[in-house]
């Protein structure tokens, strides 16, 4: 047996309303129709208000149960105005939810990771500048500055809290790096730095700390994967208000698929690969990229262009900030 379909509050409230406005004219009875009138509206938008809290806390349920696709289906989600347009919204909106859990499973994995990475630091930098000394008894000058670089780049990448660092830090990092690389590899990468605007007034500004290096090891293990040299360019620009950072490399470039896929991967179009020990593993640029836009904003990024056979750019976009203004 079909039950009867209920009429809604809202609609029932409305045909009150309207009967008892029509009923005043007709005895024409002035003030009383004017407060009848200013009555009916407060109970029609109760009603309303009554009805959309009804619907939220629908909307709410069917989601936290995760049975939407079912509800979606139901007699009574049917009747629900402009279910359509509440169907696209709540879709949205389970997107970015999800999106978020992912990013709380990424931050959670990267503190996991700087906590362990964080065991006896003091110990382990303590111990490189005991070598270091060592190697400057013996003689020994070229390790001596090799281990000098390493201890500076650890205390770097360990010791210090901020988030946003200027700019001359940052560089000064990825020569570290380089002249480590260097002398890991007997000296097959160049590292070019090029400032077309005034160099004193840019290496002032404050970018977000690690992003250089990562890029430049990118293209360290990628670029020159099968080859026995390669450069590394680093070109700084500005305008008022905008720092554009490039970071080049003559290596294999990338086909126009993989370019794309990688771009996904960055911008957090598509999910991230399972974090794992291994060295370029493709957690790093949308790391970056993910740090630029929780510090600046969304319409700062990092992004690639690459040809094959001719090397690859990650450009980084970012706020031309004197002094750091984020929260520290």
């Amino acid at each position: 047996m079909r039950s009867k379909k209920k009429i809604p509050v809202f609609w029932a409230c409305g045909v009150f309303l309207v009967a008892v406005m029509a009923l005043l004219v007709l005895l024409d009875a002035g003030r009383i129709a004017l407060m009848a009138v200013v009555a009916g509206c407060g109970a029609l938008l109760l009603a309303a208000a009554w009805s959309y809290r009804r619907q939220e806390r629908y909307l709410d349920r069917i989601v936290q149960d995760e049975t939407w696709k079912t509800a979606c289906q139901g007699e009574e989600w049917s009747r629900i105005p402009f279910h359509h347009q509440l169907e696209a919204i709540v879709q949205g909106n389970m997107k970015e939810t999800r999106n978020q859990d992912a990013q709380r499973a990424m931050e959670q994995y990267a503190t996991l990771q700087a906590l362990q990475s964080q065991i006896n630091p003091h110990f382990l930098y303590n111990t490189l500048e005991c070598i270091r000394g060592q190697a400057l008894m013996d003689g020994n000058r070229d390790v001596a500055k090799m281990l000098e670089a390493l201890g500076n780049f650890f205390q770097y990448s360990i010791s210090r809290k901020e988030n946003v660092v200027p700019l001359f830090d940052e560089i000064e990092n990825v020569k570290g790096y380089m002249l480590i690389q260097n002398y890991r590899f007997s000296n097959r990468f160049r590292l070019e730095i090029d400032f077309m605007e005034d160099e004193e007034q840019l290496v002032g500004c404050y970018v977000p700390k690690l992003m250089l290096q990562p890029l430049v090891e990118n293209a360290l293990l990628h670029g020159f994967e099968n080859r026995t040299s390669g450069t590394v360019r680093l070109v700084v620009d500005a305008s008022d208000n905008m720092l554009l950072l490039t970071v080049s490399d003559d290596g294999e470039g990338m086909a126009p698929a993989a370019l794309c896929a990688l771009n996904d991967r960055i911008s957090g179009k598509v999910d991230t690969p399972q974090p794992t020990k291994s060295h370029g593993n493709g957690i790093a640029l949308p790391n970056i990229n993910r740090r630029i836009q929780m510090l600046f904003g969304k319409e700062y990024s990092l992004h690639a262009y690459s040809t094959v056979g001719r090397g690859t750019d990650m450009e980084i976009v970012l706020p031309r900030i004197t002094r750091p203004e984020v929260e520290l």
